[in-house]
Parts: structure tokens; C-alpha cells; sequence
């Protein structure tokens, strides 16, 4: 019986050995991968957290300057971690183009895009009065030294320049010489003349500019106009709220007085002056009672002055 027993377990362990070496195999091919991710994984802490000792250790002893340059570092490994999250991200969770319409009026819209806001202005266009003088004395070189007539208003075209934009002394110049002057008159229109004489009188009237009117209107009166010279004044007092307005009107009737004609015609324009009114120069209150109850006309000067800024860039291209 010992005998027969003992090929009998030699057998039974071979077979044995023979079973279960598969199982061993099939058990090393799952552990291998499984010892190794997590021999990669240890060596991978270890490398993050000696990292993480020597950064701060580097921080501690650093100075200030290597510190600032770290700053970088930090900042480019944050940008590649959010740079990351943004790439695991489904493309489900990420918002779709939206393509903006096309807009059918590109040009009314750039001009609201462009407007003022209500109640605001546009600020004028700031003129150099140093250029404004050399204009002028430009123009009254040119007039002065001209052989013909042509060359005379191209000239007074330069003194007009500058009337327009506002310069004094120009509205002068012109409406002293308007009535002796055909070359100031074929380039000064009666409108603005008579704004540049007015003026004036209505503002701090001086014997000078009371005389520059007088003439100006005796230029009319014998030219047949009045009926322009009246209809020009009323427009450009209409509105007038500055002080001493019962005074500068009686100015203003005084010197009408003295042009024959002007009263009438004055009076034809004015509710209420009546015939006496006429005859008398006598519509000084009905002249007041027009120019408080009138809006101001304040659109001629601003016209004006676009004009002569359009005649001022024309004599920059020059």
C-alpha cells in the first residue's frame, strides 16, 4: 500500500501544478500593470511634492527679483490647467455661434451713432485770430494796390472772409466802404452788410459806428431799398433780451430819423405803428413790444459763419 500511494501523490501533484499554473499566469498579467501604475504613481508624488518644497524653499530664500520672475510661471501653469478643463469640456456645453445680422441702413445708423445727445451743441470750430489779421490785411493790401476792379474785390473777397467768421474790424471795413464801393458790393450781400452796421448801434453804439449806419442807410434810401434795409433790421433785432433795450431802441428810432424814408418804412412792417408813427418816427414802444414778443433770429450769424468758414479753407488751398 506505501508503495502504490506514494506515485500516487506525485501524480496528483503534478496535475495539481499543471492547474494552477495558468491561474498564476492569468494573476501576473493582471499585477504586473497594476504594480507598476502604482510604482509610477508613488514616483509621481514624490516628484510633485519635492517640487512643491523646492518652490518654497526657493521662495523663502529668493529675492525679490527671482520671485517676480516665478510670477510668470505660476501664471502660464494656471492658464494650461484652465486651458485644460476648457479641452475636457463637451462640445455640447459650449455656446453656439451667433452670427449678428446684416444691418439694411449702415448709414442711418452711423449717424445716430454719431448724434448729440438732445439739449447739447456742437462746439465751434476754434479759429486762429493771428490768421484772421493776416486775411484781412491781405485783403486790404490787394484792394488798395488793384488796377482793375476784379482785383479790387478779390481783395475785398478776403476782407468778407473774415467779416463772416466774426472779426470787427473786417464789418467795418466793409460797411464803411459798401456805399462808395462797387467791388465791396459785388461780394458783400446787403443781408450781411447791414448785420455788420447794425451791430454795433445795438450793442455800445460810438459816434463811429452811428455814422458807418447813417451812411448806409442814405445808401439805400437813394438806391430805391429800403423796403431791404427794413425788412434786414427787424430780422436781426428780433428777440433781443439783452439789458437797456428801451434805450438802444430809442438809438436805434433816433437814427432812423435821420434816413428819409426809413421810418415809413419801418413802420410798415410793425402791427400798430400806424400813419402818425410814420410820420413821426413815433413807434419806438410798438418796435420794442416786436422785438420782446419775436424769437431771435440767431440762425443768420451761425449761417454766416459757416460760410466763412467755407471762404476760409477755399484761402488755405491757395
Amino acid at each position: 500500500m506505501k508503495v502504490s500511494s506514494l506515485p500516487l501523490s506525485e501524480s496528483f501533484r503534478c496535475r495539481l501544478e499543471r492547474k494552477s499554473l495558468p491561474t498564476l499566469m492569468l494573476l501576473a498579467v493582471v499585477l504586473d500593470p497594476l504594480v507598476v501604475a502604482a510604482l509610477f504613481w508613488a514616483f509621481y508624488r514624490y516628484h510633485i511634492s519635492s517640487a512643491a518644497k523646492g518652490v518654497t524653499a526657493a521662495h523663502s530664500s529668493a529675492s525679490p527679483s527671482k520671485s517676480q520672475q516665478t510670477a510668470p510661471i505660476d501664471e502660464r501653469l494656471s492658464n494650461a490647467e484652465r486651458a485644460i478643463m476648457f479641452s475636457i469640456a463637451p462640445l455640447t456645453s459650449l455656446s453656439a455661434m451667433v452670427m449678428t445680422p446684416v444691418d439694411p441702413d449702415p448709414v442711418a445708423s452711423f449717424r445716430q451713432l454719431i448724434a448729440l445727445p438732445p439739449g447739447t451743441t456742437r462746439q465751434a470750430p476754434r479759429i486762429d485770430p493771428r490768421r484772421i489779421r493776416t486775411i484781412v490785411d491781405r485783403g486790404v493790401v490787394e484792394y488798395a494796390s488793384a488796377k482793375t476792379e476784379g482785383d479790387r474785390a478779390r481783395g475785398a473777397r478776403l476782407i468778407q472772409t473774415a467779416a463772416l467768421v466774426g472779426y470787427p474790424p473786417a464789418r467795418d471795413l466793409l460797411a464803411r466802404n459798401y456805399p462808395q464801393s462797387e467791388a465791396v458790393r459785388s461780394v458783400v450781400p446787403a443781408k450781411d452788410v447791414i448785420r455788420y452796421a447794425l451791430v454795433p448801434v445795438m450793442a455800445a453804439a460810438s459816434e463811429d459806428s452811428k455814422q458807418i449806419f447813417l451812411a448806409l442807410g442814405q445808401h439805400f434810401a437813394v438806391q430805391g431799398q429800403l423796403d431791404v434795409f427794413a425788412t434786414e433790421i427787424l430780422e436781426l433785432v428780433r428777440g433781443d433780451s439783452r439789458p437797456q433795450l428801451i434805450h438802444r431802441v430809442d438809438t436805434l428810432v433816433d437814427l432812423l430819423a435821420r434816413v428819409p424814408g426809413a421810418c415809413g418804412a419801418i413802420a410798415r412792417l410793425v402791427a400798430g405803428a400806424g400813419k402818425a408813427a410814420d410820420q413821426e418816427c413815433s413807434f419806438s414802444e410798438n418796435l420794442r413790444k416786436f422785438i420782446e414778443t419775436t424769437r431771435s433770429s440767431a440762425a443768420e450769424e451761425e449761417e454766416s459763419k459757416h460760410r466763412g468758414l467755407l471762404m476760409l479753407n477755399q484761402v488755405g488751398e491757395r
